[in-house]
């Protein structure tokens, strides 16, 4: 059954307006199964509500909020999303980011976890820390002093692209603030061998097949 490869979403911006706070984020239409199209949308929804509370909008009444989106993925039957949202407290040196994303089925509505990317007993966390370490050595990135490196969790933050994994992590976490998110694209081929082809990234490389 090939149907997957061609499915896609139709994707409207909304913009959620209120005092010190404007919030763009997606809602799709136009999928067959509407049920799973209400499941999307309202986790939507959901993730950016999160968003607004875990920077403090409703504690700090002076706090100004701002908040975008990119469709990373939207094909095969796969969309990923980025969000990010900017605040700004009254007399900070500077506001701070905070970056989410969803990747979901657009057929029956699923949610992707990290750990749903990956074949059961692959091992997929040293794999995938082998390759992080490489590239943080490789890109001469920063880690703050005092920190080490962890690498990934089963609700590691990631996204997916047509060609590549990407994980990343938040703002602080590992680097200095200048330094942005910490981002490590990862193609597809080099993790053919623990992805699970059931899964979204067995989706994708068996569609470019």
């Amino acid at each position: 059954m090939m149907e997957f490869r061609n499915l896609s979403a139709q994707i409207s911006k909304k913009v959620m307006i209120k005092p010190r706070l404007q919030i763009r984020y997606p809602q799709l239409t136009g999928l067959p199964n509407r049920k799973a199209q209400h499941e999307i949308n309202d986790r939507i929804l959901k993730l950016v509500y999160q968003m607004i509370r875990d920077q403090g909008y409703v504690e700090d009444k002076d706090k100004e909020m701002t908040g975008i989106y990119e469709v990373m993925l939207n094909e095969n039957g796969l969309i990923s999303i980025v969000f990010q949202n900017y605040a700004y407290a009254k007399g900070a040196a500077h506001g701070i980011t905070l970056q989410k994303s969803l990747t979901m089925d657009l057929w029956d509505g699923d949610d992707y976890d990290f750990d749903d990317l990956f074949r059961d007993g692959s091992g997929y966390k040293a794999h995938i820390d082998a390759i992080l370490k490489r590239q943080i050595e490789e890109n001469d990135m920063p880690i703050l002093e005092g920190k080490t490196f962890k690498g990934v969790g089963p609700d590691q933050d990631f996204y997916l692209t047509p060609s590549e994994l990407v994980v990343y992590f938040q703002l602080y976490e590992y680097t200095p603030y200048a330094y942005g998110f910490p981002t490590f694209l990862i193609p597809y081929t080099e993790i053919a061998d623990i992805a699970d082809p059931e899964g979204p990234i067995g989706k994708l490389q068996h569609a470019v097949v």
